[in-house]
């Protein structure tokens, strides 16, 4: 049997360059969008439903794994074929609309077109089995052909790294002859135009804004209108206007599964089909992210930006239909999440990275952190969270736990008051670092069972390479008094 495996790339960084939230929307939709093509064209060619061994397709427009693994012989071109027809229809019908809302003189057109050629690489691999197949593609992957668009002109204001799109990209004139006031004129009246298209039924940009191609996409498909062009329906939120991220605090997390290689090499040695397997496995994962993750997050708490399977990215937030407070955040991950997690009725783990992070911080920046942050915490020893305040300035602060010890500690904390003051460990920690009496791990162990209580102590001393990772028991408890103190002062 001929297993072959596809999938594109970037995505991580497709997502991490969105600014704003309707963007990060915009490039989850995109994402799935893609990889239902290439699940589709190898259905078709194959015959049958079949012949798709993962993702699962379900009714689902955002959280589509990109990684697609299909029972039988589909060739490399097809699949690289069916990707480029796919993503430049979606460039094509964006093009195309401003076009037909906005009329002016375009010469941008070929700079559209070289996105719709060099935005994505692709990558194929076959075996004779799943897994050898996957290891050819990891292999394939080590290999890059990646085309970079050059341009005159000014840089996008949201990411600086393409150029402005606007009717005069892509001009030809002498380089003599280019005068940049009349291009910044000419590209403000754009998006002067651009924000009161009111078919839209909301501002498409801000006043600032100036948007490359891939960012007008992002923001583009968002929209019911162009979305409907494209064949993007039913998850489209009809607004954005309840998440006021510049003038609130916010707490983002991403999760992702533990060891999911060595769970289906588990499942293989005990003699189960590979191929069924992932079947169920992927059908499974992506039915909870839908109807168990998004339900108790959309809506009562903040939302959920894609769940893909095991792979997941969230946001709770302040808004009208809901309270927010870091604190209560905080107890919905210990006191929620897990049994919310266990519903997908698969034996595995989870490692997730939550970041509280500042009203200024860029969306951007965000992101990236809540990423390291499921990496730190599977680096400690996975199953666990790794909890990261990010300041305003960038700065931050982390402490990572297993899911289990997270109730104990948060539950049983009290200050010298017998009250739920943070303040008072985090002063006690303060000073004992300025005179280093933390360094010793006997004043650390201490001070946490002051805090914290004996039993939970003896759950520490007994087992700590378990509870603490790879940090030590100073610089852990140090970490938790911090991350306490911001997640949990009422002061």
């Amino acid at each position: 049997m001929t297993f072959t495996v596809m999938t594109f790339a970037p995505v991580q960084g497709f997502i991490e360059r969105s600014r704003k939230l309707r963007d990060l929307y915009g490039s989850s939709f995109i994402l799935s969008h893609l990889a239902r093509a290439l699940c589709e064209a190898g259905q078709s060619e194959l015959g049958g439903a079949d012949t798709l061994v993962s993702p699962a397709l379900i009714n689902v427009t955002q959280g589509t794994p990109n990684q697609i693994i299909l029972a039988g012989n589909f060739p490399e071109i097809q699949g690289r074929r069916a990707l480029l027809k796919a993503w430049k229809e979606i460039v094509d019908q964006c093009r195309t609309w401003i076009e037909a809302q906005i009329p002016a003189e375009y010469t941008w057109k070929r700079h559209w077109e070289l996105w719709g050629n060099h935005a994505w690489e692709f990558f194929w691999g076959q075996g004779e089995t799943i897994t050898a197949a996957r290891e050819e593609i990891n292999r394939a992957k080590r290999s890059r052909d990646w085309v970079g668009i050059n341009w005159q002109g000014e840089s996008s204001t949201l990411s600086g790294a393409d150029a402005i799109a606007w009717p005069g990209l892509g001009r030809k004139r002498d380089s003599r002859d280019i005068r940049l006031g009349e291009d910044d004129r000419e590209i403000r009246e754009f998006y002067k135009k651009l924000q009161s298209l009111t078919v839209l039924g909301e501002a498409f940009v801000d006043a600032t804004e100036q948007l490359s191609i891939p960012e007008l996409i992002k923001r583009l498909v968002t929209y019911h209108v162009v979305a409907k062009r494209i064949g993007i329906q039913g998850e489209v939120p009809d607004s954005f206007r309840d998440i006021k991220l510049r003038e609130q605090r916010t707490f983002w997390f991403a999760g992702d599964g533990d060891k999911i290689g060595e769970y289906f090499r588990q499942l293989k040695e005990n003699g189960q089909d590979e191929s069924t397997a992932l079947r169920q496995f992927s059908q499974a994962m992506l039915e909870w992210g839908e109807n168990t993750l998004k339900p108790a997050v959309d809506g009562k708490l903040g939302r959920i930006v894609y769940a893909g399977g095991d792979d997941f990215l969230g946001v709770l937030y302040p808004a009208d239909t809901h309270a927010f407070s870091p604190q209560a955040s905080l107890a919905w991950f210990y006191e929620r999440f897990p049994q919310i997690w266990r519903q997908h009725g698969q034996d595995i783990k989870v490692s997730v990275g939550a970041v509280l992070a500042g009203k200024q911080v860029p969306q951007r920046d965000i992101l990236q952190q809540a990423r390291e942050a499921e990496k730190s915490a599977k680096k400690q020893g996975r199953d666990r969270i790794a909890l990261r305040v990010l300041f305003n300035g960038g700065n931050h602060i982390e402490w990572v736990c297993p899911w289990d010890f997270l109730p104990p500690i948060f539950a049983n904390y009290h200050d010298r008051d017998n009250g739920k003051n943070w303040t008072h460990i985090y002063n006690d920690v303060a000073v004992l670092a300025s005179r280093r009496g933390l360094a010793s791990p006997a004043v650390a162990f201490a001070l946490f069972e002051v805090y914290f209580g004996a039993e939970n102590r003896q759950t520490l001393e007994q087992n700590p390479s378990h509870y603490i990772g790879t940090a030590s028991v100073s610089d852990w408890v140090n970490n938790l008094a911090q991350v306490g103190f911001q997640l949990c002062s009422n002061t």
